[in-house]
Order: structure tokens, then sequence, then C-alpha cells
């Protein structure tokens, strides 16, 4: 297990992030799960991530009850796996996956101010695109991406101007992906065709890759990669005046997914 890592804190099932899927991956790795089981839902663990543990933990002397914690992490941490703590990043993912997990109680509304921005994973849910991305930041205790305090204001607009824009080779998970005037999503995977959860319509938040996304905007909508600004020096840009004044979010149009067939739930 030398050059893997493993979380820190404790696991069970209904937990979801990327320490899940350290997990789910480590399991793999040692032949308690297959790498086709892991992708019927990564980050997500579910009932077969649970009896694979179990296996791991049988055969490593560890009480077989399925929950990753501190006897589980010495016993991978014996066969060379480095432990670390969850980061901002990885938080912020988390909440995203939770979105994700609980679609069927989170419906697409414009309300403002942002609907649970006081009461972390309140459902049922009425937001937005800008207004769940930024529930993922203020629920995994991220500074407001949108500059705002946590006023419950806030739209593509504050996100586009507040945030720094970078490449896309600097994409990593935690950022943005915005669609300058229709859309925003989050990243949970970089790469040249990063993954992202979105949440355009009732039929989100799900998970989407970006090259599937670009098929519902016309051609020539600017794509913008956005990252935190804290601790990063770059100009921003400056709200209108107009921008300032506004106490209404304006039309951010929800997807028309309707024609997509919703993807089918599976938890491994």
């Amino acid at each position: 297990m030398k050059g893997y890592t493993l979380p820190a804190v404790d696991l069970k099932r209904g937990s979801s992030g990327t320490g899940v899927r350290q997990l789910q991956t480590a399991l793999v790795k040692l032949g308690h799960m297959t790498q086709a089981q892991m992708n019927t839902g990564p980050g997500t663990f579910g009932a077969r991530t649970e009896g694979s543990l179990k296996q791991f933990q049988k055969a490593h002397g560890v009480d077989a009850i399925g929950i990753y914690g501190p006897k589980t992490r010495a016993a991978f941490k014996a066969l060379g796996a480095t432990l670390g703590g969850a980061g901002l990043r990885e938080k912020i993912v988390a909440e995203g996956l939770w979105g994700a997990a609980n679609q069927e109680r989170i419906h697409y509304a414009q309300i403002r101010p942002i609907d649970g921005i006081r009461l972390r994973h309140k459902l049922p849910l009425d937001i937005d695109c800008s207004g769940f991305v930024t529930l993922c930041y203020k629920w995994a205790g991220a500074p407001d991406p949108n500059g705002n305090r946590y006023s419950g204001a806030g739209y593509t607009g504050t996100l586009e101007a507040h945030m720094l824009h970078i490449p896309l080779s600097q994409v990593q998970p935690g950022d943005l992906c915005l669609w300058q005037g229709k859309h925003v999503s989050l990243v949970i995977q970089g790469g040249a065709d990063p993954l992202l959860i979105s949440h355009g319509s009732e039929f989100g938040p799900y998970e989407i890759r970006t090259s599937a996304q670009k098929k519902w905007y016309p051609a020539g909508t600017r794509l913008i990669w956005l990252t935190s600004p804290v601790g990063v020096k770059g100009a921003r840009m400056t709200l209108s005046l107009e921008d300032k004044a506004r106490g209404d979010p304006p039309a951010e149009e929800g997807l028309s997914e309707h024609g997509m067939a919703r993807r089918a739930r599976k938890t491994p």
C-alpha cells in the first residue's frame, strides 16, 4: 500500500466524498473490490463498500463491522498506507456529492436569500446553480465565493467577479466551471475533461462531464474556470453599480434537460 493515502477520519455507510474514494481505491488495490464495482458509485459508501471493507477487516484481524475507524486505519497503515486529513477542497467536493446523493429532495428555484445558507444539509432544498455551489463552499467552511460574507446574496455574476480566473490546466476539485451568463457547476475531478456536479434544472444535482454539458450551450458561449481568490494574487473584475444594487438574481435560465434521461443511481 506504499504510495496510497487514506483518510484519517471515520467513515461508514452513508459517508461520501474524496475519503470514500480513497478507501475504495485501496480496497480495489487489495482485491476486495473490483474497479467495475467501484465505478458504480465512486465516493459513495454503500452496501458494496461496506461488504468489501468487512472482507478486509476479517483478513487483517479487525472486527468485521464495516466501519472505517481507528483499528482499520492502523491495519492499512501497517501495510504502508499514509493517513491524511480531509482538506478544504475535499470538503467542498463532499458537499457537492451530498447534493447529488439527495437529488430527489433538491429542487430548482431562484430564491434569495439562498435557501439553506443558515442550515447545513437542509432538506427539502430549493436552490439554483449559483446558490448550490455557494452552499457547497459555505457548508465546507470555505470563504464566500461571491465575496458577500454569506449574506444570502450572489449569482453567476458575483462568482465571476470575485473569484480568480484560471486556465483549464490549473483546475482542481473544488473549483468552478462557469458558462458566462448561463450556468455554473462544481468541479469534482480535474483533467482534460473535468467531471462536474451540475444543478441547472429540476433534474439536478448530478454528475456530468464538461464535454457533455457543453452541448447545452450555443456555440461561442464563454467557458470560465474559477478558483478561490484566498491567498492568491490576481486581478478580478469590478462589479457594476447595477450589479451591486441588484436585489434579485438575474434570469439564470435552467438548462433544458428534459430530454435527458435521469442517470440511474447505483451505490457500490
